[in-house]
């Protein structure tokens, strides 16, 4: 069993690692590595987000965006690959940077409103066992 502190920093780390190894991995080998790292991170980032929210869906949060429900979660992480990929390029850096602090918005967007603000209240036993 991991200790609970790796447990809940591993969906970063492997983001991070997927990340660093995609803006600056050379090799063929090491690009489809750094793939397979950062959306297995982002996989399991989403799959703790399902499970751990706290507010009821009445239904889809994004009623004027016509994507199934998959797409929609990935959306963020797309939008921070995509950034990644620019970044590779020179002549992209600022649209690269832009587009992966778009990313970044949206996911502290999506979290804030998929947590209650007194979650000691929530009856949904799975909060006590939580760290953050």
């Amino acid at each position: 069993m991991l200790p609970t502190l790796l447990y809940e920093a591993l969906p970063l780390i492997y983001l991070s690692s997927g990340s660093v190894m995609l803006t600056i991995g050379q090799s063929t080998l090491t690009l489809a590595a750094a793939v397979l790292l950062f959306f297995a991170g982002a996989f399991i980032w989403i799959m703790r987000s399902e499970n751990r929210r706290t507010d009821h869906r009445v239904g889809p949060a994004h009623k004027f965006i016509f994507l199934p429900e998959t797409l929609y979660e990935f959306k963020p992480f797309f939008y921070l690959f995509i950034g990644l990929l620019l970044l590779r390029n020179e002549e992209f850096l600022i649209a690269g940077s832009l587009i992966i602090f778009w990313a970044l918005v949206c996911e502290v967007r999506r979290s804030r409103h998929r947590q209650h603000q007194n979650r000691h209240e929530h009856k949904n036993p799975k909060l006590k066992t939580r760290m953050f």
